[in-house]
């Protein structure tokens, strides 16, 4: 029987545990951490390669939903609308996110098969990954299949599998297992019989849409009420859901699940300890990335997304800097990354949040200056790109063209910036930057008020869906 795949791409979360690099606003499947790409675009171009673009489901939250469409256009262009994205108005972990990718599938293709998986993960041997889920097609209609990692090390940071009795080309799961200790990791890697859970799934959504009525009645009656087509509802449903991970409501307790071994090159990056084991050494066994002077250092992980970092004497030492912060521990410890963030959350800390430097799909800004009630900004606005059209209802600003050439609407006026050029917008007042220009156009703005967040941005029409009012 001929049966279509689907792909299913998770790319909320908040990138907390990879700080200072990955943030809540710019977590790392949108950073280019192993490479030119971002971990989101590597996850669609492999998935690409199975599954062709309109048949897949893009789902991330309200605040990330703009990212998600700019990583699609830098992969697809102008043909990037086929990719259906969704954005979740809470987080309520992945049974939710997953039950509602498959029942949005179940509407056009009751026997579609769905691959889900998130856009963060790192997977060097590609063809192991796309063979193993061919392999895995025929199971799918009828069980529901984790993608089971051989482990290469003791990992602490993963939850297993143990394997049970092979099945056709998948085995059934014995049981799962929560983050070992130690000890007990040690234990599983010598058992031979335990895999790491990858969290990448697949399944027949009308199979696992009828476990989730058994198994967690209450999360997909809500699921239920959503207009698969229209999402009408959604908003409703989520107020009323419970926080739940797929792994936990729905492969710990159904009977269909089944496992496919693989050995991948996998990591989920979940940590700067992961992210050193699968990068390659130097002959001092250190990892080095970026602009790092590397002196008499041994076993350590040394990585510059800013300034010079000049690092010696160092043994077992992660080293990571970005533009406005320094992280500094001991490899083995980069788990408690969660701690600092932790504080930089009680002390409201901006470095929490957003780097200095941040991505939007008309081009860039850096955050050069904030203190009280003033904030320092240079834009670089792309040719052929313009921002939104909005106001400010808490902060004027002052645009000065340092270079190039901009359309400025201010009102109902239009008027041509060229450098050395500036211009006031007043609270309240209607603008817009474009670049009708071939080189990309430099601003600096001064912003001016009691409140400067980036939340203060009525948006009135916008080239890239992200308009608010």
């Amino acid at each position: 029987m001929s049966v279509s795949l689907y792909a299913l791409v998770l790319a909320g979360g908040s990138g907390t545990r990879l700080w200072p690099l990955s943030r809540r606003e710019s977590p790392k499947q949108f950073l280019g951490l192993c490479g030119e790409q971002t971990m989101f675009e590597e996850t669609f171009r492999r998935l690409a390669r199975r599954t062709p673009p309109e048949r897949m489901l893009f789902i991330s939250s309200r605040e990330l939903e703009g990212d998600v469409r700019d990583q699609l256009r830098r992969s697809l262009g102008d043909q990037s609308h086929v990719c259906r994205v969704v954005s979740e108005p809470l987080g309520r972990n992945t049974a939710p996110a997953i039950l509602l990718g498959a029942w949005i599938v179940n509407s056009v293709d009751p026997e579609g098969i769905l691959l889900s998986a998130p856009s963060d993960h790192l997977i060097l041997e590609e063809e192991v990954f796309l063979n193993g889920v061919d392999c895995s097609l025929p199971a799918a209609m009828d069980k529901i299949i984790t993608f089971g990692i051989t482990p290469t090390r003791p990992e602490t940071g993963y939850g297993y599998i143990k394997v049970g009795e092979k099945k056709g080309p998948v085995f059934d799961v014995a049981r799962f297992e929560e983050k070992p200790d130690l000890e007990k990791a040690r234990f599983f890697l010598e058992d031979k019989r335990y895999l790491w859970n990858s969290g990448i799934f697949l399944f027949g959504v009308k199979n696992l849409l009828e476990e989730a009525r058994r198994l967690v009645p209450d999360i997909m009656s809500l699921i239920e009420t959503v207009d698969p087509g229209t999402l009408d509802g959604l908003d409703r449903a989520y107020a009323r859901m419970r926080s739940l991970s797929f792994d936990y409501g729905i492969m710990e307790k159904t009977t269909k699940a089944a496992v496919m071994p693989l050995s991948m090159g996998w990591s989920d990056v979940g940590s700067w300890d992961s992210f050193y084991e699968m990068r390659e050494k130097d002959s001092g066994k250190n990892v080095v990335v970026g602009d790092v002077v590397n002196i008499d250092n041994e076993g350590c992980l040394l990585m510059s997304n800013g300034p010079l970092a000049a690092v010696t004497g160092m043994k077992d030492t992660i080293v990571i800097q970005s533009e406005d912060a320094v992280l500094v521990c001991p490899r083995g410890q980069s788990q408690d990354v969660r701690k600092i963030v932790d504080t930089l959350e009680r002390e409201e800390r901006p470095e929490r949040l957003v780097h200095p430097t941040v991505r939007r799909p008309w081009g860039a800004y850096t955050v050069l200056i904030q203190k009280g009630r003033y904030k320092v900004k240079k834009f670089v606005v792309e040719p052929g790109q313009r921002m939104s059209l909005q106001k400010h209802q808490k902060r004027s600003e002052h645009w000065v063209v340092v270079k190039g050439e901009i359309l400025v609407t201010l009102g109902e006026q239009q008027r041509i910036l060229e450098a050395n050029e500036g211009i006031t917008i007043p609270i309240g007042t209607v603008h817009r930057i474009e670049n009708r220009g071939v080189d990309p156009a430099e601003i600096v703005e001064i912003q001016l008020g009691d409140y400067l967040g980036e939340d203060d941005i009525i948006r009135l029409e916008d080239n890239y869906g992200r308009t608010t009012g």
